[in-house]
């Protein structure tokens, strides 16, 4: 190790010598780097290497590089140091660093992408060239990777061929990658329109048509006393002309209309989009049914201009491949509502605005093409598609007369749905929240969640809403117990039971005690019917964590802060608390608590929290924080002793607590 250390030490002396000599670092600070530089090495010498040394070693010479910059701006050695070696051996160092870093972590993608960022970032090219390569080797499974190289190689060396070849390679090897036909699919593009634009700069325009030559004969026929009438050219003078033409000259001119003709833009495919019409087509033969897949390709031909054809011809694959599909049928239906307005040279994507004189005629259009569709597919999916597009416009349009309209259809659509028998739990669900935003009869609303629940009794949005709506405060609560007997795992379910204990109890339809009594049952009920009981892992146990918190917040706000432990304690001694439930419980005490008994039920709860399997390094400086800024310092002391033995990172946790002993130095 020490050899290893000495062999890099010693390389670092040139160039230390000379930043002593140009003055760039004092004495001093030369003294500071090689100490600092030494415990570095010492660091990334050791048997077992951590990337968080790499890093720091790395962030440091980076610091440190800027600082030679600026002293070099400020001492006015920029030319100086023109073609020296003290001008890139700092970078040349963090290159090196990052290189080393790369070989032991070969398989940290995070470590991969901030030594790209930083030579990039660097504009050091020919690195960065490498950099991609050796990522790439290693990472080849790696669809990000691939695509920055790509285009990298297309905007900053502007090699589009390289480019091509890097994602193609890519998509040998991941043919199932959706991003990667994305990514080389908008590349083509991008392509084509610097080339257009390329050629709007150089003039290269296919010629005027008709009406724009007609025009511009007017204006020269025009006489507004203004003009040099020039002499007429008579027949005579034309032929004299051509017989002094020579044929070289009629060649050249023949040769110039070819040219021409084939520079036009409506003559070459390429400006046309045939390539990305081509990869588009590749695509959708490796991934076949998936809509998503292609919805995407039409969100990216509208980010550019004279693509209204390649979109229209997407529409067609997509009704001859997915005509079966509701969700590809729905995705057609809607397309009416979306126009490509041409405004100067520039074409602009947008939906019709809902002011718009158009918008009224296009959703018509959606409307008719959304009802034929419902007669080919007879299934509830396509029910679905139509009423949620309905729903999205009925939320965004404002007009009265159309909002009007689209309720009756909406109203309509749901009617003719449940007439042909094509009601799924969806619809029943949508339908219900339909009525209620529009303030329908509570007793119609239950009646539809009734029916729906005599289907689907596992819908826990038709319990909510059948519950919501009975007369009987029992009878509530008895629906309520009947939906979790069938949805026990329903967060959403369990959430509007406690909410309805809690408001029941404030309109005083329910004592304390009933109160008290049934959420202690919820409590019970989650923590015996959930797995994994004393752990918070698994997103189920998230309803055991809301009860338990839930019920001593009710506690406390209610009968204060004496009853509130009485409730904690007897969760903690029942039902297998987790570590929210102990954090939120000593935020009750900061919040309700008193000064003189306050803390000795703090720290009874930060004991039995460092008890938990889990979160042991933040529940120990959470808790050592806490008895800092209470000045019990031996009490703290006996915590991190206790600490030391269960953390498992015993280094990083002493760092931690340095910083928090800094922080109350003052204190201490």
């Amino acid at each position: 190790m020490a050899e290893q250390v000495q062999y890099y030490l010693e390389r670092m002396i040139p160039e230390l010598e000379a930043l002593e000599k140009k003055h760039i670092f004092s004495p001093v600070e030369i003294k500071s780097i090689i100490k600092k530089r030494t415990n570095f090495e010492y660091a990334l010498q050791r048997r077992i290497k951590q990337k968080i040394d790499f890093l720091r070693s790395i962030e440091y010479e980076i610091n440190l590089e800027d600082l030679r910059k600026k002293r070099v701006k400020r001492l006015g050695l920029q030319d100086a140091l023109k073609g020296d070696h003290l001008q890139y051996s700092g970078a040349r160092r963090i290159y090196n660093l990052f290189r080393r870093a790369t070989i032991k972590f070969t398989g940290d993608i995070s470590l991969w992408l901030q030594y790209i960022d930083y030579a990039r970032k660097n504009k050091a090219n020919n690195i960065l060239s490498g950099i991609f390569v050796q990522a790439i080797q290693y990472h080849p499974m790696n669809p990000s990777l691939w695509i920055m190289a790509a285009t990298w190689e297309n905007e900053h060396n502007s090699n589009m061929a390289a480019a091509r070849i890097l994602l193609q390679r890519a998509l040998r090897l991941m043919p199932h990658s959706q991003k990667l036909w994305h990514e080389y699919f908008r590349l083509e593009l991008i392509y084509i329109e610097k080339i257009k634009l390329r050629r709007r700069v150089l003039g290269i325009e296919g010629s005027k048509g008709d009406e724009e030559e007609e025009e511009e004969k007017d204006k020269m026929d025009v006489d507004d006393g203004n003009t040099i009438q020039l002499p007429a050219v008579t027949g005579e003078d034309v032929s004299k002309w051509k017989e002094n033409e020579n044929e070289e000259d009629k060649k050249k001119s023949k040769l110039e209309e070819k040219d021409v003709t084939r520079l036009e833009e409506a003559n070459n495919p390429i400006l046309q989009g045939l390539l990305a019409k081509i990869i588009y087509n590749n695509a959708i033969e490796a991934i076949p049914n998936d809509i998503e897949f292609r919805k995407k390709f039409v969100d990216i031909y509208r980010e550019f201009t004279g693509t209204e054809q390649h979109i229209q011809y997407i529409y067609e694959t997509i009704r001859r491949d997915m005509n079966d599909v509701p969700a590809a049928r729905g995705f057609l239906a809607a397309r009416h509502l979306f126009v490509i307005s041409k405004k100067e040279e520039d074409e602009k994507s947008s939906y019709i605005s809902v002011s718009d004189p158009a918008f009224v005629p296009a959703l018509k259009s959606c409307v008719d093409e959304f009802e034929s569709a419902l007669k080919e597919l007879q299934v509830p999916e396509m029910w679905e598609q139509y009423v949620q597009f309905l729903l999205n416009w009925f939320q965004l349009v404002t007009e009265a007369h159309l909002k009007l309209y689209l309720c009756k259809l909406i109203q309509k659509t749901f009617k003719a749905a449940k007439k042909s028998d094509k009601m799924s739990m969806t619809l029943y669900e949508l339908w219900t929240d339909f009525m209620t935003e529009i303030k329908e009869n509570p007793e119609d609303i239950d009646r539809i969640a009734k029916q729906g629940l005599a289907i689907y009794p596992h819908s826990v949005k038709l319990w909510i809403q059948h519950a919501k709506y009975a007369s009987d405060p029992e009878d509530q609560l008895d629906l309520y117990k009947r939906a979790l007997d069938l949805n026990p795992e329903s967060l959403l379910l369990w959430t509007e039971f406690k909410d309805c204990i809690v408001e029941q109890n404030k309109q005083e339809k329910l004592t304390f005690e009933e109160a008290d009594q049934l959420l202690f049952e919820a409590c019970h009920k989650a923590t015996t019917l959930l797995p994994s009981v004393t752990s918070d892992s698994r997103d189920r146990n998230y309803i055991k964590q809301m009860l338990q918190t839930s019920y001593v917040t009710w506690v406390a706000q209610t009968k204060g802060i004496d009853s509130a432990r009485s409730v904690y304690k007897k969760i903690i001694k029942n039902f297998y608390p987790t570590y929210a439930f102990f954090m939120k419980c000593i935020e009750i005490e900061n919040q309700y608590g008193d000064a003189k008994t306050g803390p000795e039920f703090v720290e009874y709860l930060y004991d039995r929290t460092t008890r938990l399997d889990q979160d042991k390094e933040r529940t120990y400086l959470s808790y050592l924080a806490y008895l800092y800024s209470q000045k019990k310092f031996p009490l703290a002391n006996i915590v991190y002793n206790r600490a030391c033995k269960e953390v498992s990172d015993k280094e990083a946790f002493d760092v931690k607590v340095q910083n928090l002993k800094s922080k109350h130095r003052s204190v201490l």
